[in-house]
């Protein structure tokens, strides 16, 4: 993904003007940054109840593999900050998360949509032809992407006229991970 070319992403944003802008997943969306927007320490209840709630996104029913429940708190305040976390943490949230990068990276997006896009295997045959969304590293090298594409002086218009057609704010990982999204039965590589 180091390779892929800004403008290549930016290129598809067309996409942002005839998606169906009243979808559920909008609504949702949200409340659900919100709820976390509102707190400044997070709680074990926050987590079951956030874990839960991102789970409304997914097609499977979530499971705790793990007990690691205070260890998983602990990280996720850390997300809060603007400092991402290491590989040992995410890995942690993931067993705990039904053992799914996908579930763990809404749940870290919700929390701080700022640093955390959301990685599913959409974006990810977007961006490498293939579903196999389960690599921890691929994960890191989506966020470096979304992070150099966010700094681009084209996207900011992008993500202005996709926030004003949506009706609400937004962080900008969100519209890249939407343009990624939308995009994925022509992928770019």
């Amino acid at each position: 993904m180091k390779d892929i070319a800004i403008e290549a992403v930016l290129n598809r944003a067309g996409c942002l003007e005839v998606s169906n802008q009243e979808d559920k997943y909008n609504k949702s969306y949200f409340h659900f940054v919100e709820y976390f927007r509102n707190r400044q320490e997070l709680t074990e209840h926050d987590l079951i109840i956030a874990a839960n709630f991102t789970y409304g996104w997914m097609p499977t029913i979530l499971n705790f593999k793990t007990n690691e429940f205070g260890k998983s708190v602990s990280i996720l305040n850390q997300c809060k900050s603007n400092i991402r976390i290491s590989d040992d943490d995410l890995k942690t949230l993931k067993k705990l998360i039904n053992n799914s990068l996908v579930g763990t990276s809404k749940l870290l997006h919700f929390i701080n949509p700022d640093v955390y896009a959301i990685w599913d295997s959409r974006v990810c045959k977007f961006l490498t032809g293939k579903s196999k969304v389960e690599n921890i590293q691929s994960y890191w090298d989506y966020l470096d992407l979304c992070h150099r594409i966010k700094q681009d002086s084209k996207f900011l218009d992008i993500h202005t006229k996709h926030k004003n057609r949506v009706g609400f704010d937004f962080s900008p990982m969100r519209t890249i991970e939407q343009i990624m999204f939308i995009n994925s039965n022509k992928p770019l590589l």
